[in-house]
C-alpha cells in the first residue's frame, strides 16, 4: 500500500496570501496589489494565520487517525527499546551482591556518553562475574559502546572495575507518527472480506517494526522449493538495507501471520535469495568533469538503483517481483550518471545480456553482502 498520506490542507502563508490577492484581482477590477496597501497587509495577515492553522488541523488529525488505530484497532505504536550492553564485573570478594540500579557510563561510536544500569540485583559467585546492563535511555544512542573498561557512576565499595565484553546492541528509537501511520496502512489494508492473498500477507508483515520491504508469493513452500502447494504462501521481509531482518524480528512477523491467518493455511517467512551483480564499464566524462567524481557518480547511481529493486514509483516500500536484471537499463542508468558524456562499452555478468537473478524472492546482493557483494568497477577518461 502507498504510504499515510496527510489530509490536503494548506499550510504555506505564501500560497494562501497569494491566492486572496488574486481573488481580489479577479473581483474588483482595476484593482492592483501594491505593497503597504491596507488591503494587501490584511490579506498577508490573513494568510499568517489561516497557514497556521491548517497546519494545527493537519496535525490535530493525523493524531486523531493514530488514535483510532491505537484504542479501535488495537495496533500499538513503536515505543522504542533500550540498548544492552554485555559486561564483566570484578569485584573485592565471592558473595557480594550488586544492587538493582548500579549504573556505568561508556561512549558510543558517535563519541556520546551513555549510561547503564543493572536492572536486577547480581549476587556473585564468579569473578569477574558476566552481567547484561541496559541503557537508561530509549534509543539507538545506545549502540555501538565498543568493548573495554567503563566508568563506574554509582559509589560502591564492593565492585572494582566493570568492563564490557562486547559492544552494545538493541537500541531503537521510537517511530514518529508518520511511521506509525505508514504501519496502520499496511495493517488496514489486510482488514477486508474474502481469503487471505500473499500481498496482503506482505502488508501485514510491513506492519511489523523493522520491516521495510516484505514480498508474498502464493502456494511456494520454502521447505521443499516447490510451488502448487494448496493453502500455503510465504512472505520475504527485509530490512531498509535491503538485508533478510534479524531473527527476532522473523520471529514477531510469523506470529502476527499467524495470528491472522485462515484455519488450515501454511505461511513461511523465510529470506530472499541473494545474486551478485557485476557491473564493468569504461566510460568518458563530460568536458571539464573530474574523471574519479565521475566514477563516483555511476557508482552511486547504479547501487541506488539495485538497491530499490522492485520498488515502485507510487509506493517505495513495494516489493514487485522482478527477476530480471536488464542490460539496456543498466546501461541508461550508468549512462545518464552525472558527468558521464558516454559509455564505452559496459559489460553485466561478463556479458552484454540480461541477467536472471536466481531464487524466489530474488533480488540484487548489496556492495557489503557477506558471501557474494555486487560490484561496480571501471574506468573514466
Amino acid at each position: 500500500m502507498p504510504p499515510w498520506e496527510p489530509p490536503p490542507i494548506e499550510t504555506d502563508e505564501d500560497a494562501v496570501t497569494a491566492r486572496i490577492l488574486d481573488g481580489l484581482s479577479e473581483r474588483l477590477e482595476g484593482w492592483e496589489p501594491y505593497e503597504g496597501a491596507p488591503e494587501v497587509a490584511l490579506a498577508e495577515e490573513t494568510g499568517r494565520e489561516t497557514a497556521v492553522l491548517g497546519q494545527l488541523a493537519g496535525n490535530m488529525l493525523t493524531l486523531a487517525v493514530a488514535a483510532v488505530g491505537e484504542t479501535a484497532f488495537g495496533f500499538p505504536a513503536y515505543l522504542g527499546v533500550a540498548a544492552t550492553l554485555d559486561v564483566e564485573l570484578a569485584v573485592t570478594g565471592l558473595g557480594v551482591t550488586v544492587p538493582a540500579g548500579f549504573v556505568v557510563s561508556g561512549v558510543n561510536g558517535s563519541g556520546v556518553e551513555v549510561a547503564f544500569e543493572l536492572v536486577d540485583e547480581v549476587v556473585v559467585d564468579v569473578s569477574p562475574m558476566p552481567a547484561t546492563l541496559t541503557a537508561t535511555v530509549i534509543g539507538d544512542v545506545g549502540n555501538s559502546v565498543p568493548p573495554g573498561e567503563l566508568t563506574m557512576i554509582t559509589a560502591t565499595s564492593t565492585v572494582v572495575s566493570v568492563t564490557a565484553t562486547d559492544t552494545s546492541t538493541g537500541g531503537a528509537d521510537a517511530e514518529t507518527v508518520e511511521d506509525y501511520l505508514d504501519r496502520l496502512v499496511d495493517y488496514l489494508a489486510t482488514l477486508r472480506p474474502g481469503g487471505v492473498r500473499a500481498s496482503d500477507l506482505a502488508s501485514l508483515a510491513r506492519s511489523v517494526p523493522g520491516v521495510q520491504r516484505a514480498l508474498g508469493v502464493d502456494l511456494y513452500d520454502p521447505n521443499t522449493d516447490t510451488f502448487g502447494n494448496e493453502r500455503t504462501a510465504t512472505v520475504f521481509p527485509i530490512d531498509e538495507a535491503g538485508a533478510p531482518v534479524s531473527a527476532p524480528v522473523a520471529a514477531q512477523v510469523q506470529a502476527v501471520l499467524e495470528e491472522s491467518r485462515e484455519v488450515n493455511f501454511v505461511i513461511h517467512v523465510a529470506e530472499p535469495t541473494y545474486t551478485a551483480v557485476e557491473v564493468v564499464y569504461a566510460a568518458v566524462a563530460e568536458l571539464g568533469a573530474d574523471p574519479a567524481v565521475v566514477a563516483d557518480n555511476i557508482e552511486v547511481a547504479v547501487f541506488s538503483w539495485l538497491a530499490d529493486w522492485g520498488t515502485t514509483e507510487d509506493d517505495p516500500t513495494a516489493w514487485e517481483s522482478v527477476d530480471t536484471v536488464r542490460y539496456l537499463e543498466l546501461a541508461r542508468i550508468a549512462g545518464s550518471a552525472e558527468g558521464v558524456a558516454y559509455l564505452s562499452s559496459l559489460t553485466l555478468n561478463g556479458g552484454t545480456g540480461d541477467l536472471t537473478l536466481d531464487g524466489v524472492g530474488a533480488l540484487p546482493a548489496a556492495a557489503d553482502d557477506p558471501l557474494a557483494p555486487s560490484t561496480v568497477t571501471g574506468t573514466v577518461s
